[in-house]
């Protein structure tokens, strides 16, 4: 059977730039860069990324970036588990690029929400947002077919804002970075590994933790 006509058209364009290329934003303007290789399109993870993720929006996908990104994944092996056909992706996903400080990630890193959710309480480029894996308590989609269930499970989770795009105040009161989802340590995005000495928050508030005072020596 001939492949269908779009994944023709996506590998014609990843050939123009870089194999594996993705548009990654450099600016809230949502200025194009073609180079993503390195960073794996911002991904963190084969599939939804287990970690608390808090950042600055600085994209909200199209339907033709996630065709490229589907391409991309695809073609290096991952989501192996889930839909082959990208209209599930373009239909019930929203792809989100989070940028974190230039000491974690040099690159904005690339999560996923369910597009109902996303037209429930829509994102401004630019707020202050946090990802959330979905946990065992959320609601799935009401009446998902087995490809929406395996995209809700396997590949998205919450994005919400914190604050607006404009409100340093607000923003000024969160540590940006990745969070282990139950207690809130920080790691590095692209290890997973602790970071020592960095500073944890409370995962359920997101604020940061206190920090404990050394008793005084007398």
């Amino acid at each position: 059977m001939a492949a269908p006509k779009w994944i023709s058209t996506a590998a014609a364009a990843l050939a123009l730039v870089l194999p594996g290329a993705f548009l990654i934003p450099t600016s809230p303007a949502l200025a194009e860069a073609p180079e993503c290789t390195s960073e794996h399109c911002g991904l963190l993870a084969d599939g939804a990324y287990g970690n608390l993720v808090i950042g600055r929006l600085v994209r909200i996908g199209t339907d033709a970036q996630m065709r490229r990104l589907y391409a991309w994944a695809k073609a290096h092996g991952y989501w192996k588990s889930l839909p082959s056909t990208p209209d599930p992706y373009l239909q019930d996903v929203k792809l989100i690029s989070i940028a974190l400080p230039p000491s974690l990630a040099k690159q904005p890193v690339t999560v996923f929400m369910q597009a109902d959710e996303y037209a429930v309480a829509p994102l401004a480029v630019g707020a202050l947002v946090r990802y959330s894996p979905h946990g065992a308590k959320h609601a799935a989609p009401a009446n998902a077919d087995a490809d929406g269930l395996a995209l809700y499970h396997g590949l998205t989770g919450c994005v919400a804002a914190l604050c607006g795009p404009h409100d340093s105040a607000c923003a000024n009161n969160f540590r940006q970075g990745v969070f282990t989802k139950a207690r809130g340590e920080p790691v590095n995005p692209h290890t997973g590994a602790p970071i020592v000495g960095g500073e944890a928050i409370d995962p359920v508030s997101l604020l940061p933790r206190p920090t404990k005072k050394t008793a005084k020596s007398h």
